[in-house]
C-alpha cells in the first residue's frame, strides 16, 4: 500500500510540473520575440519538444518591428505599451491550421492555397482585407489570384463571387492520375511527358485548349 501511494505522489508531481511548464506566465507569450544567436545551443529533448509544441499551436503577440518567424501568419493586429511605436503596434501571429484565415498583409505560408477573401477589423487596410486560405486536397477549387500548388494540374476554370477578380477568376486543381487531361495553361507537373492535344469549353484559351500527359 505504502509503494502504491509512493508512486501516486511521484506521478501526481510529474504531473504538476508538466502543467507548470505549459501554464506557468501565461504573459511570456506575449512578450516581444528578440533574435539570438543559435551557434552551440543544444536540440530540444523530448518533453521539451512536447511542451513546446503545445505552446506554438496558440497565438502570441509581437512588436511590429520584429520580422514575422518563418512558417507564422499575422491573423491581426492589437496595441501594447511594451512596444514602440504608434498603436496598434503589434501583430497578433500563430501557426496555421489546415484550414484559417489571415490578414493579406501577412506572409503567405508554404503548402496553402487562398479559397476566398473576407474582411475583418482585426487586420489593417481596407477591405476585403483577410485571405482564406487551407491545405489543398486532392481536389481543389482556388482563386486564380493563389500561387499553384506544386506537382497539381488546372482542369478548368470558374466563377465565384468569394474570390477576386473579374470572372472567372477561380481554377479547378487536382493531383494528376499515371494519364489524365488538363488545361494547356497549366504547368506540366514533374514526372509526366505530354502526349496529344484536345479541346474543352471549360478551359481558357483558343481551341485546342487541352493537354494529355501520362506519368513515366
Amino acid at each position: 500500500m505504502k509503494k502504491i501511494l509512493g508512486y501516486s505522489v511521484i506521478a501526481f508531481a510529474i504531473g504538476s510540473q508538466f502543467t507548470t511548464a505549459i501554464n506557468a506566465d501565461e504573459n511570456y507569450l506575449y512578450e516581444e520575440l528578440s533574435p539570438i544567436n543559435e551557434e552551440g545551443l543544444l536540440p530540444l529533448n523530448d518533453d521539451q519538444t512536447e511542451v513546446y509544441n503545445a505552446i506554438v499551436s496558440q497565438s502570441m503577440r509581437i512588436c511590429k518591428n520584429q520580422r514575422v518567424p518563418k512558417g507564422w501568419v499575422i491573423t491581426g493586429e492589437a496595441s501594447g505599451a511594451s512596444c514602440s511605436g504608434r498603436f496598434p503596434n503589434m501583430w497578433i501571429i500563430k501557426k496555421p491550421s489546415t484550414s484559417d484565415s489571415i490578414c493579406k498583409i501577412s506572409p503567405f505560408p508554404d503548402g496553402y492555397v487562398i479559397t476566398a477573401e473576407s474582411s475583418s477589423a482585426s487586420c489593417p487596410h481596407q477591405f476585403p482585407n483577410v485571405w482564406k486560405i487551407k491545405k489543398p486536397r486532392q481536389s481543389e477549387s482556388i482563386c486564380k489570384v493563389s500561387k499553384l500548388p506544386k506537382n497539381y494540374i488546372i482542369t478548368s476554370e470558374s466563377s465565384s463571387a468569394s474570390c477576386p477578380h473579374q470572372f472567372p477568376n477561380v481554377w479547378k486543381i487536382k493531383t494528376p492520375r499515371n494519364t489524365d487531361t488538363m488545361c494547356s495553361i497549366s504547368p506540366l507537373p514533374e514526372g509526366y511527358v505530354i502526349t496529344g492535344r484536345g479541346s474543352s469549353a471549360s478551359c481558357p484559351g483558343r481551341f485546342p485548349n487541352t493537354t494529355k500527359i501520362k506519368k513515366l
